[in-house]
């Protein structure tokens, strides 16, 4: 079974452990939410991130389940849906952090970065509908988009963007991937 299966499976039990008491007690900032085109629809995703007590520092950032139908609860994905998709998370500074996503044989980088104004961004190297390429784009809404045979998910396709470049000018398109062997 491949791991956008096995992911729709568990949204579908509810199959996540519980969240650390310590991310309960001090929830984070939703940095961006991740729609799907599959599975049961008050299932998204989610980046969150937590800053440091004196809101200098970018502490963790997070890629979690959302369920909407409990008032936005957070799940982690679980043990098994990790074993499918590998999260891994790098700190490049004390305000940047970037979440890597592998499965299916793609790899795509969702960079979190805290801003000076205070506020908290996701940014993607994004190729647009128009057959350009912006290397840093800021999430403002994300789709996972699954790759379908008889109508029924069997993969990801892509993940389909709306961002912003350094300028400002709004583009749709997706977030450039890695193909991995």
């Amino acid at each position: 079974m491949n791991w956008i299966l096995s992911v729709v499976a568990l949204a579908l039990a509810g199959a996540a452990p519980k969240v650390k008491d310590s991310v309960q007690a001090a929830p984070g900032t939703e940095v961006v939410r991740v729609k799907r085109d599959f599975g049961k629809p008050h299932f998204d995703l989610a980046i969150d991130a937590w800053l440091s007590a004196d809101a200098t520092r970018l502490d963790e950032a997070r890629l979690w389940w959302v369920n909407t139908a409990e008032q936005d609860r957070r799940k982690p994905l679980g043990p098994m849906v990790e074993r499918m998709v590998k999260l891994r998370y790098h700190r490049s500074s004390s305000r940047s952090l970037t979440i890597t996503v592998t499965g299916d044989g793609k790899e795509f980088a969702f960079v979190v970065e805290l801003a000076e104004s205070g506020e908290l961004h996701a940014f993607v190297a994004i190729d647009t509908e128009d057959g350009h390429h912006v290397p840093r784009c800021r999430l403002s809404a994300a789709r996972l988009i699954a790759h379908r045979v008889l109508g029924l998910p069997v993969g990801l396709a892509r993940v389909a963007v709306t961002c912003s470049d350094a300028g400002g000018t709004s583009h749709k398109g997706q977030v450039r991937h890695r193909e991995i062997t």
